[in-house]
């Protein structure tokens, strides 16, 4: 028992190693580094929020209502002081492990119910073991254990299994039923806190109940054409209604309550997210779900294409039957009916098909709430919404194992081998393909492969690119989404900024009025104009731009930044100053903001007045190279040495490779009035190592040689 416990561990971890050495990826950005919630001092803030940390009454919100999770992230960050993604990363992981576990004592739960070990003691297949082993290495776990949004679909798989075991021995016992019974329907409730399709658990609870408890008793014969058949009626005890009857009428509770936390309204999602549930066409809908429903059972039989996003045009539109990809849709259902129909009819031991039922289900149920039955969701595949119905997957193949072993147990020992050659095939796979989710670049890139006709994965792409300084591939990459997109008007606003980088005005004005043509209210694209239209000396219709950016959001530092700027331009200095401070109050590590204000009071002689928010500035950004630098600057002006070099050395210590001419120069000329001139040689050297043609470095060093001569 305890070889197989590290077994299992060891192979739920090693599987997914590479993921502890990553960063926040994709969705994390917004979950999580973006989230307000994680950070705030308010507990009850996750309670009133949605995942992403948006109002979950607002129209804006995609009604994804997960306080536990969050709560969950923010025992992180209280623990660490910081949003640690190795941290992160290992707790995630840590929930795998745990969850596994619970995973094969649910399936050894199961397997004793049904009374399987009984009735067959000389089978040496360990079913409930090899599903869990199966279970810890699937690759299409791997966006949940990396990623670590993935931590809702771990922690509601927890309390899922948690609440199963809990009913079990609802099942089992008859002096402690209702506490058991309502103890698992509270972690249903608690695991439908961590992500919404942990409800599911009291759907897979009644089966289990029915299954285990449900008898067939035999009513008479009759004899018809030489055949004999058989009255059957089905039986089922008092207890197993009443515990049935509970849990439904709870469920309907907990939606109810589900439905009024959303404000009783359903989420709203953008034709991009889930392009089918914008399908006009019946037909369409209907074949395009199921091939996607096809595809979802695909990628836990063989997941070779796996993506961190599978919307846009990942999964075309099914639009005719003439679509070749129909032929996997009815080949998909033709195979379950013949499943179901073997199910029912076949002669062999009566508890593999008891079983079996309880594995189709654990595959089916969990993932109602993704198959835009009760209402359309934001996504078209989400591999993560796979971790709970894969363990009715990896039970159902453990099964034929067993099967196997049954019928043809003297060829079992190659089957022995084909099986472990799988489990070790898939852990190196999950291995791999946690390498790709250590960050942005090979997870973004890596899906090009997979999905090419998503115009979001080139739009991803084409950021990490223009992270990286790789300009014209992000250029390639940003008109590759909008070719497959004509409307993303996200990327085109991006590659505005782009073209605005390279002094390309006139193109960048083009997109951004595209972008604007197409999404009007986007203030991003509104603030970007402004700044396009400054350059080219439109200042009037520049500041207009702004303005409607302002008028759409309307605490938007960045933009009260730029418009502080053109002001500056105008030489409004006041108005320019107003800016930058209203850029700071809404957001008080705005470095642009702080360093422009300072500068301006400085080169405006309002040195009182800077050396009052010097402070502050050294508060908010107390390793900000620039600050340290503009504050050296203000004191250099008013002889304040001592203080002037202390921040001139410890910005050039926080500059560090990216250290310029321009701060040694400044130094050099602190040196030069505080007539220390062999420490100003040598800083202006040092600029002229930088910047061997630094105008006012060269003058000042050929001042202070004349100075040395004159002296001599």
């Amino acid at each position: 028992m305890f070889a197989k416990l590290l077994c299992l561990s060891f192979a739920s971890i090693i599987s997914f190693m590479f993921s502890l050495n990553g960063e926040f990826v994709f969705d994390d950005s917004e979950a999580i580094v973006k989230n307000k919630d994680i950070t705030s001092e308010s507990w009850l803030d996750p309670f009133k929020n949605d995942f992403w940390g948006t109002s979950i009454k607002s129209n804006l919100s995609h009604k994804s209502y997960r306080p536990l999770t969050i709560l969950s992230y923010r025992l992180n960050y209280l623990l660490n002081k910081e949003l640690s993604p190795l941290q992160f990363k290992a707790t995630n992981l840590f929930c795998h492990v745990a969850c596994c576990i619970l995973i094969w004592m649910s399936y050894d739960c199961i397997w004793k119910r049904v009374k399987m070990r009984n009735v067959d003691k000389n089978c040496s297949v360990d079913v409930p073991f090899l599903a869990a082993i199966l279970f810890s290495v699937l690759p299409v776990h791997v966006e949940a254990v990396c990623g670590a949004v993935g931590r809702a679909d771990l922690l509601s798989a927890i309390t899922f299994f948690v609440s199963f075991l809990i009913y079990d021995k609802a099942v089992q016992t008859k002096s402690m039923l209702n506490i058991y019974l309502f103890t698992s329907i509270i972690l249903a409730g608690v695991s439908m806190l961590f992500k919404e399709n942990g409800i599911t658990v009291l759907g897979i609870s009644c089966v289990y109940d029915l299954v285990i408890n449900i008898k067939f008793r035999s009513k008479g014969r009759v004899k018809s054409r030489n055949k004999i058949n058989n009255y059957i009626n089905v039986h089922v005890d008092n207890k197993s209604i009443y515990r049935i009857a509970c849990i439904i009428l709870c469920a309907m509770i907990l939606l109810y309550a589900r439905w009024i936390v959303m404000g009783g309204t359903k989420p709203e999602f953008k034709p991009t997210d889930n392009p089918t549930a914008f399908s006009d066409d019946l037909f369409t809908k209907v074949a395009t779900y199921n091939y996607i429903y096809f595809l979802n059972i695909l990628l836990l039989i063989w997941p070779q294409w796996l993506c961190y996003d599978w919307s846009m045009g990942c999964v075309p539109l099914i639009r005719n039957i003439l679509d070749y990809r129909i032929i996997f849709v009815l080949s998909f259902y033709l195979y379950g009916l013949f499943f179901i129909i073997s199910i029912a009819t076949k002669k062999s031991n009566y508890s593999i098909r008891r079983i079996e039922l309880l594995a189709v289900s654990l595959m089916v149920i969990p993932f109602l709430p993704a198959a835009n039955i009760v209402y359309p969701v934001g996504f078209v595949i989400a591999e993560r919404i796979l971790y709970i119905p894969s363990a009715g997957y990896c039970l159902l193949i453990t099964i034929g194992l067993y099967k196997i072993k049954k019928k043809y147990n003297y060829y079992f020992k190659q089957v022995e081998v084909y099986f472990t050659c799988i489990i070790c095939i898939l852990a190196l796979k999950s291995w791999r393909r946690s390498y790709d989710w250590q960050n942005e670049y090979q997870l973004y890139t890596n899906a090009l492969n997979i999905c090419p006709l998503n115009a979001k994965v080139h739009y991803n792409v084409a950021k990490v690119a223009d992270a990286k300084y790789h300009a014209d591939w992000a250029l390639a990459e940003y008109k590759e989404a909008i070719r497959l997109y004509p409307e993303y008007y996200q990327a085109m606003n991006n590659l505005a900024n782009l073209l605005k980088n390279q002094k390309k005005y006139k193109e960048a004005e083009h997109y951004l009025r595209i972008s604007l043509h197409y999404k009007n209210d986007f203030p991003a694209a509104w603030m970007n104009l402004g700044i396009v239209l400054a350059h080219t000396g439109r200042y009037n219709d520049s500041q207009i731009a702004y303005k409607t950016a302002l008028r759409y959001r309307k605490y938007y530092p960045d933009c009260f930044y730029n418009l502080g700027n053109l002001y500056l331009e105008l030489n409004k200095t006041n108005l320019a100053l107003e800016n930058w401070f209203h850029a700071i109050n809404l957001n008080p590590k705005h470095v642009s903001a702080w360093t422009n204000l300072l500068a301006l009071l400085d080169n405006t002689g309002q040195i009182d007045k800077a050396l009052q928010i010097i402070p502050k500035a050294l508060e908010e950004l107390p390793e900000t190279p620039l600050i340290h630098f503009a504050i050296a600057n203000i004191y250099g002006k008013i002889d304040e040495y001592n203080k002037a070099e202390k921040y001139f050395l410890k910005a050039i210590n926080l500059f560090q490779n990216r250290v310029q001419a321009i701060h040694y120069a400044n130094l050099g000329v602190l040196y030069h009035r505080w007539k220390k001139y062999d420490l100003a040689t040598q800083m202006y050297q040092m600029a002229l190592k930088i910047d061997s043609k630094f105008p006012s470095a060269l003058k000042n060093l050929r001042n202070l040689e004349r100075l040395k001569n004159k002296s001599n």
